[in-house]
């Protein structure tokens, strides 16, 4: 038994992280399939054998404790690059006059905001475009050379880096966001201009009609910004990848 334990580390941590991956965290994506691949990812990379007394119940949960939390800090930073494409989508969808207009996720099983939806359905298609899970799953299965099993995790340096993803969270959402909610800003200074130059004209007649326009013509023109933006993030060399590296870099510093 004690030979597999590398084995069963390595499907603990490869399929908690494919868990949480886009598209195959979705509930279409069947059980069998993603805890399929983490067995196939453990079988091509595998880890070498732990030493745990296999009489001994202690040990063992100690180990697939380990494996599970490293899977899931690798898999919470994609998250939270994801992340921020809905918090774009938010900032969007508010000044567009979408606030109260929200559309069912099957994916999730929750109602989400209408550009959210869109641009993380956008975000997904770029980031498989990119070989975005390709760049992830070989940093993944090279995550052993940085943080071996029943190794324990630098603290210190993993909340510093997640406290600063999370702060660039809200930074790129704004970058994707500034160009619709700019124009939407100036939009809403115009018409008050007007309103207040012909106080007869109703503003709430006119005023979501003509937001609404201006919004969809400005989505249309950023497109090619925001898929630029998008396949700077998912890339090889892009932040996402230089998060993920980083923080494995500073657990194999340990």
């Amino acid at each position: 038994m004690q030979e597999y334990s590398g084995l069963l580390a390595g499907f603990i941590r490869f399929t908690t992280f494919i868990f949480l991956l886009p598209v195959f965290s979705i509930r279409q994506v069947p059980f069998m399939v993603k805890a399929g691949l983490g067995a196939l990812l453990a079988f091509l990379v595998f880890p070498e054998p732990v030493p745990v007394p296999v009489d001994t119940f202690g040990p063992w949960a100690i180990l697939i404790l380990q494996e599970f939390a490293v899977g899931l800090i690798l898999g919470f930073v994609v998250i939270l690059t994801f992340a921020a494409v809905y918090f774009a989508g938010q900032l969007i969808d508010v000044p567009m006059g979408f606030g109260l207009v929200s559309v069912f996720d099957p994916a999730t099983g929750t109602q989400l905001p209408l550009f959210s939806q869109f641009y993380h359905l956008l975000a997904s298609l770029v980031f498989f475009a990119v070989d975005g899970h390709l760049w992830l799953l070989q940093a993944l299965l090279g995550s052993y050379d940085y943080i071996p099993a029943a190794s324990w995790l630098e603290m210190q340096s993993t909340a510093a880096l997640m406290t600063e993803l999370g702060g660039n969270v809200f930074r790129l959402g704004l970058q994707i966001a500034i160009p619709i909610s700019g124009t939407i800003l100036l939009t809403d200074v115009a018409l008050g201009m007007v309103i207040r130059t012909v106080p007869q004209i109703n503003v709430f007649v006119i005023g979501f009609p003509i937001k609404i326009t201006i919004g969809m013509v400005m989505v249309f023109f950023v497109m090619p910004l925001y898929v630029h933006l998008l396949a700077s993030l998912f890339a090889r060399d892009g932040y996402l990848m230089e998060v993920f590296l980083g923080l494995l870099a500073a657990w194999g510093g340990t």
